[in-house]
């Protein structure tokens, strides 16, 4: 596989920036390593491609839109109600041998990793931060532990995962 690249290499310099001790309450580190894929399938079959995917990923799939779930270094997201997406590491052996015999059949995979960037953003800010430009209520109330959401910040495309 060739070797993965930053698109922000030309303007993404990692280190403390305003920090002048302890920890910075807002982090942003890319993740260069990931891996994206898109299973997509019809209705009448869309079920028992979720079961058989569940099976080989050794993962709950989500059954309501809008929700991830995640086991390990992996996640699944339902983001139509017969599309998923499954982002992992990009030495996930499973993700990188996923193939329509390997599920039935019944589905489309679409390799979509390269078209991504990943930003993992923690820390007791970064709500705050977010909310700066998401137009979605980051609340914990509303947006619990393994919700996501796709939207725009300042006209990027984004999906925000908690």
């Amino acid at each position: 596989m060739a070797e993965a690249k930053s698109a922000l290499e030309t303007v993404y310099k990692p280190g403390a920036i305003g920090v002048a001790g302890g920890s910075p309450s807002v982090s942003i580190r890319e993740r260069l390593e990931r891996n994206l894929v898109q299973v997509a399938g019809w209705q009448s079959s869309f079920e028992s491609v979720c079961d058989r995917l569940a099976e080989r990923l050794d993962c709950r799939i989500p059954t309501q839109i809008g929700r991830a779930t995640s086991t390990g270094d992996r996640s699944v997201f339902r983001v139509r109600p017969e599309r998923l997406w499954i982002a992992g590491s990009s030495n996930d052996e499973v993700l990188q041998e996923l193939n329509v015999e390997s599920i039935g059949g019944d589905a489309v995979i679409s390799q979509l990793g390269h078209g991504r960037t990943v930003l993992r953003v923690s820390g007791p800010e970064s709500d705050q931060l977010l909310n700066r430009g998401l137009p979605v209520d980051l609340d914990p109330e509303v947006f619990p532990a393994n919700a996501f959401a796709q939207s725009v910040i300042h006209h990027m495309h984004v999906l925000v995962h908690r």
